[in-house]
Order: structure tokens, then C-alpha cells, then sequence
């Protein structure tokens, strides 16, 4: 049996099989999906595909992916983080397969995010809906109280509207401004992944599998993730054995990230070491690409690097791991080495 049929089989259908990544900018980690993504789409199981990108964003590359057109075109808007060359080679591949089969079996795509409202609130003013909350966030402006409220009172009206695109965008719209502006300082940051569930969740197939495409610590399922649950706890929480996620880590190596250290912009950086204790090293030791989590049990820490390594704490363990138990998964993989993927050229955007 394939890799995929495996992780398919720790899914019930309908469900959702999260696919984590040890870091947003390795290599292998986006291409050991994409292997999994396209070996399930071409077995007809995999129906849909969720990512942690805007959900405005996901709007149109859901239309490309399955009707035709420059993907790379969408795609560009994703931003630096997720434009690199093996993850835009995979869209490409998802296209192509897409086109090949007939309309009512495409692997559709959603965005999960709440992230950049200025996008969805552009996308609710070309649907002619532009009261002044939406053109100032449209216009990246700062919110005023009474601006905050009412973005949350427009995706309720949205929400209980007749065009489920705008109850989408208006959703996308409450659900930015619950967890970034109520409360100074990021405090209530911890309900993003709440609300990336919830998108997810409205936008389930009644049939098939779905993957979603996520940091290992979204995938995970934590119940105290900076003060609320994970992406993965509220899909477990939600959907039980119809929820599994699969973790991938990796040993040493470099990622494509931002180093504080050196600047702004995303680069190739050396990644930090692994001390004896993480989970990396037991993996290693197990000699095995795949471990199911009922048979390999470790306590943690596992490293935690997502967007960003800043280079002037490497020799501080705890900037960039996290104790939590293996058991967050219902699989792990474990890549021996890490590269940095690399941003598609400027000139191909």
C-alpha cells in the first residue's frame, strides 16, 4: 500500500486528513505532500483541498484549479510565504489532473484564513456590498471601535444573506476583526485557528476526503495552543475519527524563511540544532519514514519553526521548540534532511 492509501485509511469518510510541515519553507516537506495530494486525487478519493491561505484568495484559485487558466495568476497574491517553486509545480500537477477527469470529480480548493481582510473586503465592494466599514478595511485603515462592531454585524448579515460567496467574504471580515482588533497586544490571537476550522467546516464535502495543508501546529491537536484550542483540536473535536493529522518533521537542514538577524526579506537559512531530546532524534533512531502514533509514543519537544528563524537565538532550545507529546498526531513522517524551497523568479509573477 502507498503512503496514501495508508493516511487515507486513519481518516472515516467524510473526513479531513491534515498534512502538517516542519517549517513553511522546506523543500521536501511541500513535495512529500503534494505526492500524497496527487496519489489521492488520482485514486478519486481526495475531493477537496483546504489551505491555511485567505479565504478570498482560495475563491479564485478554486476556479482555476478546476476550470482552466494561469494558476500562477491567483497565486501570486498568496504572498511571499507560499509562492515558491515546488508548491506552485504541485498546483500545476493538481490542475492538469483536474482537467482530465470530468467536472463533477475535480478536487476543489479552499482558503482558511482570516488573514489580510483588506483582500475579502476588496472582493465584497466588486460585489457592489461597500458600506464604510469594508472601504476602510479595503483601504488597510485603522478600525475604529464602532468600525469593529460593525464589520461583526455584517458578517452576521452576510452570513443570513442569499449569496453564500459574500456570507463567505463577510464571515472571513467578523471572524479577522474578533481575532486581531477586540483586543490589544494580539490577546486574542488564539481564535484564529478556531476560526479557520469553522471555515473549513462550512465548506465540507458530504463526500470523500479532504486535505488540509497546514504548520504542523495547527494540525496538531492541542488544546491549549496560546490560550485556545488548534485548528486540529477543533476538527477532532468536531468530526472525531473523521479527523486525522499526520505531522511531518525533519533532521538537519536549511529552510526558506525570514532571519531578523539579516533583514526583512525571506532567505536560505541554516536551521537550529536538534538537542537529544526532541522527537527528531527518537524518529531517526526508529529508521522508519512513517510511524503510526498508537505504536510510537515520545514526549516531546519537537521543533517549532514556521515563517521566521532568527539566527541570533540558535543557541536558546526554547525560541524554537515546543513540549508537547507525539500523541498531537495520529501519524508522524520524518524527512533526514531539510532544504530550502525557493521563491518562484520575479519575472514569472
Amino acid at each position: 500500500m502507498t503512503v496514501a492509501g495508508r493516511l487515507a485509511d486513519l481518516v472515516a469518510a467524510p473526513g479531513v486528513l491534515g498534512l502538517g510541515e516542519p517549517t513553511h519553507g522546506t523543500a521536501e516537506a511541500f513535495a512529500w505532500k503534494w505526492e500524497v495530494i496527487l496519489d489521492l486525487a488520482r485514486r478519486g478519493v481526495l475531493t477537496s483541498l483546504a489551505w491555511e491561505l485567505e479565504h478570498s484568495i482560495g475563491q479564485e484559485v478554486d476556479r482555476v484549479l478546476r476550470e482552466g487558466g494561469d494558476v500562477t495568476v491567483p497565486w501570486a497574491t498568496s504572498g511571499r510565504l507560499w509562492d515558491t517553486a515546488t508548491i506552485v509545480s504541485g498546483l500545476r500537477a493538481l490542475q492538469r489532473h483536474n482537467l482530465s477527469v470530468p467536472p463533477d470529480r475535480r478536487v476543489c480548493f479552499v482558503g482558511v484564513d482570516i488573514r489580510r481582510p483588506h483582500l475579502a473586503a476588496s472582493a465584497l465592494a466588486d460585489r457592489g456590498i461597500d458600506p464604510p466599514v469594508v472601504r476602510a478595511l479595503a483601504a488597510q485603515q485603522e478600525l475604529s471601535e464602532h468600525d469593529k462592531h460593525e464589520a461583526i454585524a455584517l458578517g452576521a448579515r452576510l452570513g443570513e444573506g442569499d449569496d453564500p460567496v459574500a456570507a463567505a467574504l463577510g464571515r472571513q471580515l467578523a471572524r479577522y476583526v474578533d481575532a486581531y482588533e477586540l483586543e490589544p497586544d494580539l490577546a486574542r490571537l488564539h481564535r484564529r485557528d478556531v476560526h479557520m476550522a469553522s471555515t473549513l467546516l462550512e465548506h465540507l464535502p458530504a463526500d470523500g476526503l479532504t486535505v488540509l495543508w497546514a504548520h504542523n501546529e495547527h494540525i496538531a491537536t492541542n488544546p491549549d495552543f496560546f490560550g485556545g484550542p488548534s485548528l486540529g483540536q477543533v476538527l477532532s473535536d468536531r468530526l472525531g475519527a473523521r479527523y486525522a493529522g499526520v505531522g511531518i518533521l525533519c533532521g538537519p537542514g536549511r529552510c526558506r524563511a525570514v532571519d531578523p538577524s539579516s533583514g526583512p526579506e525571506y532567505t536560505d537559512v541554516e536551521l537550529p540544532p536538534l538537542g537529544a531530546r526532541c522527537t527528531e532524534h527518537a524518529l531517526a533512531r526508529a529508521g522508519s519514514p512513517l510511524v503510526l502514533t498508537d505504536r510510537f509514543a515520545h514526549p516531546g519537544p519537537r521543533r517549532f519553526v514556521g515563517w521566521r528563524v532568527d539566527t541570533a537565538h540558535r543557541a536558546d532550545e526554547t525560541c524554537w521548540t515546543i513540549e508537547r507529546p507525539a500523541a498531537d498526531f495520529a501519524a508522524l513522517a520524518y524527512l533526514p534532511r531539510s532544504s530550502a524551497d525557493v521563491a518562484r523568479p520575479r519575472a514569472a509573477r
